[in-house]
Order: structure tokens, then C-alpha cells, then sequence
């Protein structure tokens, strides 16, 4: 699927359910001060879509965002978005291990 707006969706709903006790309702990680708009998950789920869809640029990756700016409104700037990558790294790496985790079958193991 070539569309990164579609990418991104499914992407974060995966991300959701896999970090349900990890962030708070609203997906950030608990932090003092201003709320952002654009949450950590929707940080990460950026930065894995970017992945998937093999754009190893950032500066590409908001060339092809400015297509979708009506969809995402709340989006960051470049700036702001490799400071909360590096903020979300844990949380991005921990999101990462249960996913593999359970496309490997990691649950079904432990019972054999």
C-alpha cells in the first residue's frame, strides 16, 4: 500500500493495542506540563510507518506528509518530531519486543 496517510492508521491502532498499560488514554507517555496534540504513540507510529514504507529520510518523509496535511492536523514539525522520537525510544523499542513477541508465538512457548 503505497499511501502513508492509510499506513499510518493501521499502524497506530496497532500501536494502541499493544501499549494499552504502557501510555494514558490519551497516548502520551505521564509527563509534567503542556498536553501535546500530536501524541507519542502517533510519534512512533510515524516513525514505524516511515520504516515500513523504507523512507530512511526525514526530510522525505515531511515532503510526502505536506500531501496529507488535512488529515493530520495536529502534525509536528520536523524539529519537534526527532526530539519526541528520541523521547519515545523506550517506549517505541518496548512497543517493538511485543509485537514480535507475539508474531513469534512467544505466548504459545511458555505452555509447551
Amino acid at each position: 500500500m503505497h499511501n502513508l496517510y492509510a499506513n499510518f492508521v493501521k499502524i497506530l491502532e496497532i500501536c494502541k493495542d499493544f501499549s494499552k498499560d504502557l501510555v494514558n488514554e490519551r497516548g502520551n507517555l505521564p509527563r509534567r506540563g503542556v498536553v501535546p496534540r500530536f501524541s507519542d504513540l502517533e510519534v512512533i507510529s510515524l516513525s514505524l510507518t516511515a520504516e515500513y514504507m523504507s523512507i530512511d529520510s526525514e526530510n522525505l518523509l515531511f515532503d510526502r506528509l505536506k500531501d496529507y496535511y488535512a488529515e493530520m492536523p495536529n502534525l509536528i514539525s520536523r524539529r519537534q518530531y526527532n526530539d519526541r522520537r528520541k523521547f519515545t525510544g523506550e517506549l517505541c523499542e518496548k512497543i517493538r519486543k511485543r509485537i514480535a513477541d507475539k508474531m513469534d508465538g512467544a505466548d504459545i512457548q511458555a505452555f509447551c
